[in-house]
C-alpha cells in the first residue's frame, strides 16, 4: 500500500492534470471554477489577478481562445507536500496550436476540503 505521501502527490499531479486539461479546452472557466477554492488566486502573463468573483471576471478573462491549445506537456514537475492538507505543483509548461507556442513556467498550490477534495488555491504562470 502506498503512504500517504505518495497518495497525495497522485492526487495532486493527477488534479494538476485536470486543471491543464481545462485551461486549454476551448472552454475554460466552467471547468476551473469547480476546480478552485473560493478565495483563489490565479495569475497568468500579461493579465490582472484573478479571483472567482473579482473584475475583470474569471469567465471573461478565461473566455475562448485563452490557453485553447491542441497539446500540452508538462515536465520538471515537482510536488512540494506541505501537509496532509495542503500541497504545491511546479514544473515546465510547452504547450501548442498549430504553429503557435507557449512555454512557461508553473506553480499551483492546492488545499483540501472538508469534502476531500483538491482545489486551487493560488496558480500563476511566468512565460519563459
Amino acid at each position: 500500500m502506498p503512504s500517504i505521501h505518495e497518495r497525495i502527490r497522485d492526487d495532486l499531479l493527477s488534479k494538476e492534470r485536470s486543471l491543464w486539461t481545462a485551461l486549454t479546452s476551448a472552454d475554460p472557466a466552467p471547468e476551473i471554477e469547480k476546480l478552485s477554492n473560493p478565495e483563489a488566486n490565479l495569475i497568468f502573463p500579461e493579465t490582472p489577478i484573478l479571483t472567482l468573483d473579482g473584475e475583470p471576471s474569471l469567465q471573461h478573462t478565461l473566455k475562448p481562445p485563452f490557453h485553447h491549445f491542441d497539446a500540452f506537456e508538462l515536465s520538471e514537475v515537482r510536488v512540494i507536500i506541505i501537509d496532509l492538507m495542503a500541497g504545491t505543483v511546479t514544473y515546465n509548461i510547452n504547450a501548442s496550436r498549430g504553429k503557435v507556442h507557449y512555454r512557461a513556467m508553473g506553480s499551483t498550490t492546492w488545499s483540501q476540503g472538508s469534502d476531500g477534495e483538491w482545489r486551487v488555491v493560488a496558480h500563476t504562470e511566468t512565460l519563459r
